[in-house]
């Protein structure tokens, strides 16, 4: 995972760079992708273990792909009276919810992908995880329209807002 936090303060330094050329829509896609992406490794290369400690990187560079993107823009878009509830509401569904759901979740999963003799599937285990981030992409590139103003060129959380 040192890798992965590496990984993250790298592309925290070039993640505006990303936003201007790819646009809010597409650099969040990217970073979920990058999950499904992570689990299909885990679920189809369990034995390449250099794979998977170099997968890690990707993790930090999902994080600043759709984490930080999604920050950005909230901060950036939402009115100063809603930001902070904006932002609040974000962190629990990911640092609270979603924990929560997918320590509900995973166990199950083991149960559920058990072979004829009581072992787990990992493979289908890690599996469901990956589509179920590219459901989440799919729902983001049908759903998610930016403002008129997100989707000019060079306009970012670092430029003045556009009154």
């Amino acid at each position: 995972m040192s890798l992965g936090q590496i990984a993250e303060i790298g592309t925290m330094a070039v993640l505006g760079f990303f936003l201007k050329k790819l646009g809010w829509k597409t650099t969040m896609i990217f970073g979920i992708l990058g999950h499904a992406v992570r689990f299909a490794v885990f679920a189809y290369c369990p034995d390449a273990k250099a794979l998977i400690v170099l997968i890690q990187v990707l993790h930090g560079i999902c994080y600043a792909f759709f984490f930080a993107t999604v920050y950005i823009f909230v901060d950036e878009f939402f009115p100063k009276d809603i930001r902070a509830t904006a932002q609040g509401l974000f962190n629990f569904l990911i640092f609270g919810l979603g924990p929560f759901v997918g320590n509900f979740l995973w166990p199950q999963l083991g149960n559920i992908f058990k072979t004829d003799a009581g072992a787990v599937d990992w493979q289908k285990v890690f599996i469901a995880p990956s589509l179920t981030a590219l459901g989440a992409a799919a729902l983001l590139l049908l759903f998610f329209r930016p403002p008129a103003r997100a989707e000019q060129p060079g306009v970012l959380a670092a430029t003045a807002p556009v009154h």
